[in-house]
Formats: C-alpha cells, sequence, structure tokens
C-alpha cells in the first residue's frame, strides 16, 4: 500500500511538472500576471480591462488593465469575490462587471451582484444586485444603461435581455432574444447589437445562429448563419461589417482560430485573416487600435482541458479587408 501510494505521489509530481514545462514552452504564462480564460474585457481611457476568470486550476478575483498604446500591463484591483464567466462594460467614466460563477464546476455566484470599478482608486463596489444569478452571458452598455444578454441561471439557457438603468439603479426586462444561448458574442455598432453563435441545448454546442437587436425600437432580426458554428468565441463590427472569429468546438473537442466576415450591406460572408493562436474563452477589446483588435488570454485546448491551458498571452487581429 505504501509503495502504492508513494508511486502516486511521484506520478502527479510528474504530471505538474510535465504542464509546468508544456506550460513554458507554449509561451502561456507570458503577458498578463495571471494567466486566465472565460473572460470578458472592456475598454475605457485607452485601456482594456479584464476581471476574474478561470486561472491555473483556480478561480480569480484579480484584475489586470492592458494600456493598448504602451503594451502595458498593470493591476486594477479586485473584484469583490472571485468568479469567472463574469461579463464586463464600461461607459464614459466607469468599468462595470456582472454575474459569473463562483467555483470551477459551474458553481452560480447566488449573491449575483453588479459591481462598478472606479479607475482613480482602483476600487470595485457592488451597486446593485441583478434581477437573478446569471453566468456565461454578455453585458454592453448603450444610452446610460447596462444589457445583461442570454446566459444561463441553474443550467438553464436564458432568452433574456435585462437593462439596468444605472442613474435609475433600476432593472427592466427587454424583448427576449428569438433563441435562448450561453457562450455566444456580442458586437455593438451605434444602436444595433450582433448577438453571434453560443450554445443551448435546443441547439448544440456549435450555435451558427446571428441576430441583431435595435436598442431603441427594442426589436429582433435575423441575419444570415454564420459559416462555422462556434461558442466561447469573439466578434466585432467595423466598417458595416460583422467579424467573428476564434471559439471552441465541442463535438470536435478542438480549438478555432478561423475568422468569418459578414458583408451587413450585400448579406455574404467571407474570409479574414485567422488568430495567429487558436483561442476560447477570450477577452477581446471593443475598440480597435490602427485596424487591429487585441485579443487577450483564453483557453488554448478545448474543453476541461482549459484548467491547465489557460493563457496570459495577447495577440492582435486584422479586421480590415
Amino acid at each position: 500500500m505504501k509503495k502504492f501510494l508513494l508511486a502516486t505521489f511521484f506520478l502527479i509530481l510528474l504530471i505538474i511538472g510535465g504542464l509546468f514545462v508544456l506550460r513554458l514552452f507554449m509561451g502561456w504564462n507570458y503577458g498578463m500576471d495571471e494567466a486566465r480564460s472565460e473572460i470578458h474585457a472592456t475598454t475605457l481611457d485607452g485601456k482594456l480591462y479584464v476581471a476574474g476568470g478561470i486561472g491555473l486550476f483556480r478561480v480569480l478575483d484579480s484584475c489586470e488593465a492592458l494600456d493598448l498604446a504602451l503594451n502595458v500591463w498593470s493591476d486594477c484591483g479586485e473584484l469583490p469575490r472571485a468568479l469567472h464567466h463574469v461579463a464586463m462594460a464600461a461607459d464614459d467614466s466607469h468599468v462595470y462587471a456582472s454575474g459569473g460563477y463562483v467555483a470551477l464546476p459551474f458553481e452560480a455566484d447566488k449573491e449575483a451582484g453588479l459591481f462598478r470599478h472606479d479607475p482613480e482608486t482602483s476600487t470595485w463596489t457592488e451597486i446593485s444586485k441583478l434581477p437573478h444569478p446569471i453566468g456565461q452571458h454578455a453585458m454592453v452598455h448603450f444610452d446610460g444603461s447596462l444589457y445583461l444578454i442570454g446566459g444561463q441561471d441553474d443550467g438553464k439557457d436564458l432568452d433574456t435581455i435585462w437593462r439596468y438603468d444605472i442613474a435609475a439603479d433600476k432593472w427592466s426586462a427587454m424583448q427576449p432574444m428569438p433563441t435562448a444561448r450561453h457562450s455566444h458574442a456580442i458586437a455593438r455598432s451605434g444602436p444595433r447589437l450582433y448577438v453571434t453563435g453560443g450554445r443551448s441545448a435546443e441547439f448544440g454546442t456549435e450555435m451558427k445562429r446571428v441576430d441583431v437587436y435595435h436598442f431603441i425600437e427594442n426589436r429582433w432580426d435575423r441575419l444570415p448563419d454564420m459559416q462555422t458554428g462556434r461558442g466561447g468565441h469573439g466578434a466585432f463590427v467595423d466598417n458595416n461589417q460583422l467579424h467573428v472569429f476564434g471559439g471552441e468546438s465541442l463535438s470536435a473537442a478542438k480549438v478555432l482560430a478561423d475568422h468569418d466576415i459578414l458583408d451587413l450591406a450585400t448579406s455574404q460572408w467571407s474570409s479574414g485573416e485567422p488568430l495567429n493562436q487558436p483561442r476560447h474563452g477570450f477577452a477581446v477589446s471593443d475598440k480597435k487600435m490602427q485596424s487591429r483588435l487585441t485579443i487577450v488570454g483564453g483557453g488554448a485546448r478545448p474543453g476541461l482541458e482549459t484548467i491547465y491551458s489557460v493563457t496570459g498571452t495577447a495577440q492582435t487581429l486584422g479586421i480590415e479587408q
């Protein structure tokens, strides 16, 4: 029995050592102070903010900000609690984070808080309670309000859109999405919000569906399906083109690098520059720098392999044809 326990102990050490060497060889530790995946990002005053996420075998509460002009990382305080799959957005003066999970097995944050970051003091404060616990959702700011889009609550896929009036501290239910989903990506252009892909119990792990929400009219339209279904990916709108990139295919057990582009004038899809490092669960800037997007972190391996393949790397993606 002692020999078995000793052999098991050394096997575990060997595996841990092997993973450490693999991470160094692959460059997964480079960039952020703490490599992380299952994250979102937002930008304020030229900095890209990332908070929480899944770190190496743990859940993180730290926040890091990347100066997009100087390419320098800095600390931006700690969330009130460690969370992953936290959605983020910013207005003209503050950064916001909402929802998420408190444990690796996707245990919902029952406290369901909405947090605000003050860049002057580098502190996070809970300013409201969400309508219900939520994770794997997205958040965006428009005209003085935050919008929570889709996600899951207690394992149930959501089609809900919640609007939070920041000044009034008031939540309102908006017109639901045509399809419940989580792990989708969003991109805003003026008064329109594009929602791409994702996962659902009804439509599987690689949804191709693309919908557009009109903030002012509070209504939805459907756009042509993506060429490649995916979840845990990124999206961006620029020059009347919708860009969708990265993510993962759980059914094929692979991480994606490809980049699909929808011309919003002609409704035709084409292919763009792929990611140079396939990733899922990464954070993408909602602002471009010199015709390129900045993408940070993410998992280099699909599914459960995320817990050892989280990355701190930053890469850029060209978004002009």
